[in-house]
């Protein structure tokens, strides 16, 4: 009986050992992280106060938070993300554009990379893509009198087409057109 609950205890050891997250296993290096060295040498550089605050907080987060950026929708709408491209995708852009369904947060074993927004930050009419730094957790969120999409971080960086290998259709019948695929949900 002795030799069966030896046995029992040892199988349910090596079992929590090859499934069990290491618990002292080291994180990458965040001096690896491309955003982190991008945003401290933009910081050697910075002399604008607002700017180095910026990039300070940016820093912040990549610094303390997890290796993915995560997207919650708490729009009424779909809001179009950027995520790694699946292998079959044969864009020539650096990522792809998903859907994120109202009221949903995307997985966090998967990287959102980004938002577009088909009318800009401030609702001028332009649509840019809004990049996120890893460690995110954005939140979109629609402003009652106006409509428009407000994201509860400064955002890293703000590109228009043309500015960055991200796809950023004109407008929003051109996504609608689209047949997007929707992002790995939580």
């Amino acid at each position: 009986m002795k030799m069966i609950q030896t046995l029992i205890v040892a199988l349910v050891m090596l079992l929590n050992l090859a499934i069990a997250q290491p618990s002292f296993a080291d994180k990458p290096p965040v001096t690896s992280n491309p955003d982190y060295i991008s945003i401290t040498e933009e910081l050697a550089k910075a002399t604008d106060p607002t700017e180095i605050a910026k990039l300070q907080f940016e820093k912040y987060i990549i610094e303390t938070g997890e290796s993915f950026a995560e997207c919650r929708n708490l729009t009424a709408n779909k809001l179009v993300v950027y995520g790694k491209k699946s292998k079959l995708d044969q864009s020539t852009f650096d990522n792809a554009l998903y859907v994120l369904p109202s009221g949903k947060t995307t997985n966090e074993d998967w990287n959102c990379q980004g938002i577009y927004l088909p009318t800009g930050l401030n609702n001028d009419g332009l649509p840019v893509a809004v990049k996120l730094v890893t460690g995110t957790q954005l939140v979109a969120k629609s402003n009652p009198e106006t409509g428009a999409v407000e994201i509860n971080i400064p955002a890293a960086k703000v590109f228009k087409a043309g500015e960055v290998n991200w796809a950023i259709p004109d407008n929003a019948e051109a996504i609608a057109a689209m047949q997007l695929p929707q992002a790995p949900l939580d």
